[in-house]
């Protein structure tokens, strides 16, 4: 007896820490938590997730109810949104006082890495025997190991391809199989108006097709139109006949949208603030005539353009002035693409590959002005140094 309790007492030791193992403390960015009610002979779960951060994520789950002989599992996929309390998944189970009871609800990120858990045990001190043990330890590493080997866009490729044609925006789904076996899947194109949800679907499109070995295809495309700031998420999901996740794409307009528009205004106040300062500079007489405030253009697409003008209203709204040309090229890059280079006198001061959003041009060409107003700052300091010596 002495010899049996020598070999058995470790033993249990060693299965409680992989059993418990995933009660390290998680929950820093978003926070899993499991709300149970007790109700005539069953108990009712639901799990929950909250987004403690500032930014939308992309998220997985799995609920797991594991008993003596038996447990149950659900699983799925989703985004949620900045400090948004999100339900992920309900189930309800039969209850007996006599057996042990774990629920599990784990949170992982895009990398299937977890990062939310909450637990809970009903009937601790029932079946503490070292086969129960054993066999809860079993099946938690079971479900937490199958997850992590599910691989997201490995054998398959979706992307969504945004388009503007005159303020209304076309996106496109794609799929490409990385394989050499052709496969019967279903896709599901879903174009939500705020924060996804079902409540907020606005178009939905999905069939199942057959993908070739090597294949790309067209799946579906969504035209709407974007008006201000208002946000809209595409989600194109790739989905076996297991309806199990295999590829996926997102694409969030407008995200932190009202974040961009307060950032603008303060450094635009901010740019304001430090030409009033240098305004005090004493400037010497020079001979001639010195022009100052030139912009030159020398773009090849609309895009450009746009980006020109964008650059040259900021340029003149905040009075910049610079006694050098400013030079908006526009010069080949990589495939199709085009790059704008902005250059002041002979210095190539800011780049950039060029996308037909003006959403992106708008908010590359704050960045733009700022290193062109620095460059003419450090000139001025330059200046004023080769004077003091």
């Amino acid at each position: 007896m002495f010899l049996n309790k020598k070999i058995t007492i470790p033993f249990i030791f060693f299965l409680l820490i992989i059993a418990t193992s995933y009660s390290q403390s998680y929950n820093t960015e978003i926070e899993a938590k499991l709300q149970i009610k007790k109700e005539n002979g069953f108990i009712n779960i639901k799990g929950t997730a909250l987004n403690k951060t500032q930014t939308a994520k992309n998220i997985s789950y799995k609920l797991s109810v594991f008993k003596t002989g038996s447990n149950n599992r659900q699983s799925g996929q989703t985004i949620i949104s900045s400090n948004q309390l999100k339900d992920l998944s309900s189930m309800s189970i039969n209850f007996n006082d006599q057996k042990k009871v774990i629920i599990l609800l784990l949170v992982y990120d895009s990398n299937l890495k977890i990062i939310g858990k909450d637990r809970v045990v009903f009937n601790e001190n029932q079946e503490n025997s070292i086969d129960v043990k054993k066999s809860i330890a079993s099946k938690i590493n079971k479900t937490a190991t199958k997850l992590s080997l599910q691989k997201i866009n490995e054998d398959f490729e979706v992307k969504i391809q945004a388009s503007n044609q005159n303020g209304i925006l076309i996106i496109n789904g794609t799929a490409f199989n990385k394989t050499e076996i052709t496969r019967s899947l279903i896709y599901k194109f879903t174009l939500f108006n705020s924060n996804e949800g079902v409540s907020n679907i606005e178009e939905e499109k999905n069939s199942r097709f057959i993908l070739l070995a090597n294949q790309k295809v067209n799946l579906a495309s969504i035209t709407f139109q974007l008006i201000g700031i208002e946000k809209k998420t595409a989600v194109l999901g790739v989905y076996n006949l297991d309806n199990e996740l295999v590829a996926q794409d997102i694409i969030i307009f407008n995200e932190g949208a009202n974040d961009e528009l307060e950032k603008k205004k303060k450094r635009d106040e901010k740019l304001k603030q430090e030409q009033e300062k240098s305004q005090d500079i004493s400037v010497e007489a020079k001979d001639g005539l010195e022009l100052r405030g030139i912009i030159v253009e020398d773009t090849k697409t609309k895009p450009g353009r746009d980006f020109y003008k964008l650059f040259y209203s900021l340029y003149t709204k905040n009075n910049i002035n610079g006694n050098q040309a400013v030079k908006i090229k526009e010069v080949l890059a990589l495939g199709r693409n085009t790059k704008i280079e902005v250059i002041v006198g002979d210095d190539m001061v800011f780049s950039f590959f060029l996308r037909p959003s003006m959403e992106y041009l708008a908010k590359i060409n704050d960045y733009a002005i700022i290193k062109v107003h620095k460059y003419f700052k450090s000139l001025e300091n330059e200046s004023k140094t080769i004077k003091i010596y």
